[in-house]
């Protein structure tokens, strides 16, 4: 999943302090214009694939509350949340291609985290898309799991045969020996 930086989303900050930014999530659905941002979190992510490949990443992720009750006003500015960020930057320092996250719940959705897919201005509005994220196998190349088989979510399917591909990295293909291992898993 391809998501925005916090340099595309603070490059926004400073060239158009004036615009209000707005939250688009599921279908069409939009934050109330009254939220606030909680809090600023930078997050190191260490990880291995099932291919045995290491990788590390850092995210932002702004945790946005949603009030019980919607309050019809202009939502905040992008100065308003360049001048937080200039508080955060005393104490965190975000790297410019951190992956920008928004988490954010309601009384109608869990909390989770989005990735943000785009940003649009509209008239005096700055519109951040958000999307929820998929699972992928990131050694698909060398663990023998096809990209199309993957699967996006858990389905009664699924929860019946479990098994992915005959030539997935958790068992070994027919072209190997006994004696080599499987790579991963």
């Amino acid at each position: 999943m391809k998501s925005l930086t916090w340099n595309d989303f603070k490059t926004k900050l400073e060239l158009y302090p004036e615009l209000q930014l707005n939250f688009v999530y599921e279908q069409n659905e939009k934050i109330y214009p009254n939220y606030h941002i909680t809090e600023f979190k930078l997050a190191t992510i260490e990880s291995v694939d099932c291919g045995g490949k290491i990788d590390s990443w850092k995210e932002i992720i702004l945790q946005v509350l949603e009030p019980k009750e919607k309050v019809d006003q202009e939502s905040m500015s992008l100065g308003k949340i360049q001048s937080i960020f200039q508080k955060v930057s005393k104490s965190l320092s975000i790297p410019e291609d951190a992956v920008l996250r928004i988490e954010f719940g309601n009384a109608n959705h869990v909390m989770r985290q989005y990735f943000v897919s785009k940003l649009q201005i509209e008239g005096s509005t700055l519109l951040m898309h958000l999307v929820d994220g998929q699972t992928e196998c990131k050694a698909s190349a060398s663990c023998g799991l096809p990209k199309e088989e993957i699967p996006l979510n858990l389905t009664a399917e699924l929860v019946k045969n479990p098994k992915l591909t005959t030539s997935s990295c958790c068992q070994p293909s027919s072209s190997q020996t006994e004696k080599t291992s499987v790579v991963c898993c």
